[in-house]
C-alpha cells in the first residue's frame, strides 16, 4: 500500500508541475500585446495579435437531464428531468492573423453555476424512479475555436470541464430494497463532489448575445478517494495534454480545420474516459460506481 500512495503522491506533484507549466505559458501569450509566441516540442510561431477582449458574462441554460447508475443495480431507471442553470463568469475571444495572413480565433470561456434539476415536471410517464436534484461548481474552462461570421459575429466549436457537487434526492426511497435504498441514499446525505465534460456550438451575435448548445457528461462520486481520483484525472490531463500539442499543430498548418478537428478528438477522448468510469469511478482502479448524468442544453449568453 505504501508503494501505491508514493507513485501516486509522484503522479500529483508531476501534474502540478506540468499544470503550473502550462498556466505559466499561458500567461506569457495573454500579457505580450504586440506579439505572441507560442512554444510547442517542435518549433515556435509568431503572432500579431490584432484584437482581443474579455468581459463578464453570464450564461441561463434550461434542457433534459439522463440521469442512470451502474448495471449494478437493475432497479435505477430514472425519469427524464428539467432543469434550470445559471452562469456567472468572463468570456474572452482572441483573434489573432499568423504572419502569412491567416487568421485564428479562440474562445476562453470560466466562472461559476448552480442548477436545479426535477422529474416532477414529467416529461416521461411516472414508471420510473423521480428524483430532484440541486447542484453547483466551477467551469474551470469551456473554450475551443471558431470562425469570424462579418465584423461582430463568431461560431465556435468547444469543449469545457468542471468540477461539480450535488446533491441528489430519489423520491419515496423508503420503498426501495437493500442495497439500492443505501445506494441512493449516499447521493442524498450531502453535496457529493463530481466532475463533468461538456461538448458544443456557440454562436455569437454582436459581440452582445450568444446562443449556446451543449452536450454534457457528469459523474457524482459516492465518496472522494482523493489519491484514487488523482490517479485517474492526471491520466485523463495527460491524454488532453498530448491532443493539446497534436491541435496546436493542425492550427498553424490549417487553422480553417482546426475548430472541428479540435472539438472532435476532445470531446471523444472525454467520452472514452467517462465510459470507462461507469463502473469504477475513479478508472483504472478499483472503485466504486458513480451517478451518471447526461444532459442535452440550450442557453442564451450575455456578454457585457
Amino acid at each position: 500500500m505504501s508503494k501505491v500512495l508514493s507513485i501516486l503522491v509522484l503522479i500529483f506533484i508531476t501534474a502540478l508541475y506540468q499544470k503550473s507549466l502550462t498556466q505559466e505559458t499561458k500567461d506569457t501569450i495573454e500579457t505580450k500585446s504586440s506579439s505572441e509566441i507560442i512554444g510547442t516540442p517542435l518549433k515556435k510561431y509568431h503572432f500579431l495579435n490584432f484584437k482581443q477582449f474579455k468581459h463578464p458574462s453570464i450564461t441561463v441554460f434550461s434542457g433534459l437531464n439522463y440521469p442512470s447508475f451502474s448495471k449494478l443495480s437493475p432497479n435505477a431507471k430514472f425519469n427524464t428531468q428539467n432543469f434550470a442553470s445559471i452562469h456567472l463568469g468572463t468570456t474572452k475571444i482572441k483573434l489573432k492573423e499568423l504572419k502569412d495572413g491567416r487568421k485564428v480565433t479562440e474562445i476562453l470561456k470560466s466562472g461559476l453555476f448552480i442548477g436545479n434539476y426535477s422529474s416532477k415536471w414529467k416529461v416521461k410517464g411516472n414508471e420510473n424512479i423521480d428524483a430532484t436534484m440541486w447542484r453547483f461548481g466551477i467551469d474551470f474552462s469551456d473554450d475551443g475555436y471558431g470562425y469570424k461570421l462579418g465584423s461582430k459575429n463568431f461560431l465556435f466549436f468547444t469543449h469545457g470541464n468542471s468540477f461539480i457537487w450535488s446533491k441528489f434526492d430519489v423520491t419515496d426511497l423508503s420503498k426501495f430494497q437493500q442495497p439500492d435504498s443505501m445506494r441512493y441514499a449516499t447521493f442524498s446525505e450531502q453535496f457529493r463532489f463530481g466532475t463533468s465534460y461538456q461538448s458544443g456550438l456557440s454562436l455569437i451575435l454582436l459581440d452582445k448575445i450568444s446562443v449556446d448548445l451543449r452536450y454534457e457528461r457528469s459523474i457524482v462520486f459516492p465518496g472522494h478517494k482523493f489519491w484514487y481520483w488523482t490517479g485517474s484525472w492526471f491520466i485523463e490531463g495527460i491524454g488532453q495534454f498530448l491532443l493539446d500539442q497534436f491541435i496546436r499543430e493542425i492550427v498553424f498548418s490549417s487553422p480553417y480545420s482546426a475548430p472541428i478537428v479540435n472539438a472532435v478528438l476532445k470531446g471523444a477522448l472525454s467520452y472514452g474516459i467517462y465510459e470507462l468510469r461507469k463502473d469504477k469511478m475513479n478508472w483504472p482502479f478499483n472503485t466504486e460506481p458513480p451517478l451518471f448524468n447526461d444532459n442535452f442544453k440550450i442557453g442564451l449568453t450575455f456578454i457585457f
